[in-house]
């Protein structure tokens, strides 16, 4: 049947077909543009046979009333293969005014006039790209033309409801209690916590990211993203969930990595108290140059060589040293130089546990949150801080869950609940 289909097409589109026979980039295009036609046509007529979401003369209401079959309305859909017109039944109850589209809901259809299909390949593109080129890039892969505003639209919408989702999972844990089924059995779990920040409409506010991650059975390292604009409270749920799916409660070795802050202390303390806190390496090195740069001056040969020398102790987990030193360099400074060793000698003393770092190389652990810091910029700054941006919270939150429901390889399990239609 396939090979006859195909025999009548290409006697139809020969002539169309012959002019850039030669041309294996024209012709490829030129049967796109023919199956674009085809598949326009084809999927007119399998909606003009459908049942239109007739479900009868009467169905019931809400209200406790029935809603009464009036009469099928149109509506014009763009898809990716151009605009359709699809006949819907409509029902209207004459008691309490409410009015239903069953065609709608079943279908996935929401209140923009853009299929499925064609609102999936939009948010597929903006995970990555601004609105305006996804805009150019809709256009250039199906010869459709949707504009910016619709594209966020859309986005906003299927955002929110992956953003709803997440906080449904949240709030059914809080009243059922039920812990997520760990979907994998790692060896050694690492839970590493950030801090970005995002351009909103009244300023900069801080997006708290998490990656989890961990080696496979084929020593593949896996990776799971947490992103919110929420306080730290949600932000700490949410990630206590996500790393139970990672296989939290089922490993012994479990490695929190983070730079100290003190919302990154209390969230491990509440969740992750029995796993092994480590300050970012490379983090507690900043704070070595940042005195080394007021006691020598920044740039400078002294500086340099002090700072490296004290970041060797502090590798080599000889904190006990690194503090005695810098309490006898206190005794011969003043005012600026002075406070800057009181600042680091505070830090290091405040994190001694948390910086043995000889311990921790040798059980392998890393120490550093080089994950979490790609984390902040893959997550939020390749997609939330390109380049003039600026959002609301709803935007922003909306279109970050989205983006994280991608990286999370949950993109199919969102499009099954029709989020358009929701």
């Amino acid at each position: 049947m396939n090979e006859r289909i195909i025999e009548q097409l290409l006697d139809t589109f020969k002539k169309d077909f012959e002019l850039v026979q030669n041309d294996l980039g024209a012709l490829e295009q030129a049967v796109q543009e023919k199956m674009r036609l085809l598949g326009k046509g084809f999927f007119q007529k399998l909606l003009d046979s459908g049942s239109h979401g007739y479900q009868g003369s009467s169905i019931a209401c809400r209200c406790g009333d029935s809603m009464r079959f009036v009469q099928h309305r149109p509506k014009d859909i763009h898809t990716v293969f151009g605009w359709i017109k699809a006949k819907r039944s409509y029902y209207y109850c004459p008691d309490c005014g409410n009015s239903f589209v069953p065609f709608d809901k079943a279908s996935g259809l929401g209140s923009e006039q853009i299929s499925p299909g064609l609102a999936q390949a939009c948010c597929l593109l903006a995970v990555d790209d601004s609105f305006q080129q996804v805009s150019q890039k809709i256009e250039q892969l199906f010869g459709q033309r949707v504009c910016d505003d619709t594209v966020k639209q859309v986005v906003h919408k299927v955002g929110s409801v992956a953003l709803q989702q997440h906080n449904e999972e949240l709030e059914s844990f809080f009243t059922n209690r039920q812990i997520p089924e760990a979907q994998a059995t790692p060896q050694k779990l690492y839970i590493t916590v950030d801090g970005t920040t995002v351009h909103e409409d009244d300023g900069w506010h801080e997006a708290k990211v998490g990656c989890i991650y961990w080696e496979d059975e084929q020593l593949k390292r896996q990776r799971r993203y947490i992103a919110s604009l929420d306080n730290s409270g949600i932000f700490g749920w949410q990630l206590w969930l996500e790393a139970c799916r990672c296989g939290l409660r089922q490993r012994k070795e479990v490695v929190y990595i983070g730079d100290g802050a003190g919302w990154i202390r209390t969230e491990h303390q509440k969740h992750f108290s029995k796993s092994t806190f480590i300050i970012d390496f490379y983090h507690a090195s900043e704070h070595i140059w940042d005195c080394g740069k007021i006691l020598f001056g920044e740039g400078s040969i002294q500086a340099d060589r002090w700072v490296h020398n004290r970041i060797d102790w502090l590798a080599d987990g000889s904190t006990r040293k690194l503090l005695n030193d810098l309490k006898r360099r206190r005794k011969r400074h003043r005012n600026l130089k002075r406070e800057a060793l009181d600042t680091l000698i505070r830090y290091i003393s405040g994190n001694e546990e948390q910086m043995r770092y000889d311990v921790f190389r040798s059980k392998g652990y890393d120490i550093g949150s080089g994950a979490v810091e790609a984390a902040c910029k893959s997550v939020v700054g390749k997609r939330l801080k390109q380049s003039g941006m600026r959002w609301s919270r709803a935007g922003s939150s909306a279109t970050l869950a989205l983006r994280v429901t991608w990286l999370n390889n949950r993109w199919e399990q969102l499009w099954q609940k029709k989020p358009l239609a929701a």
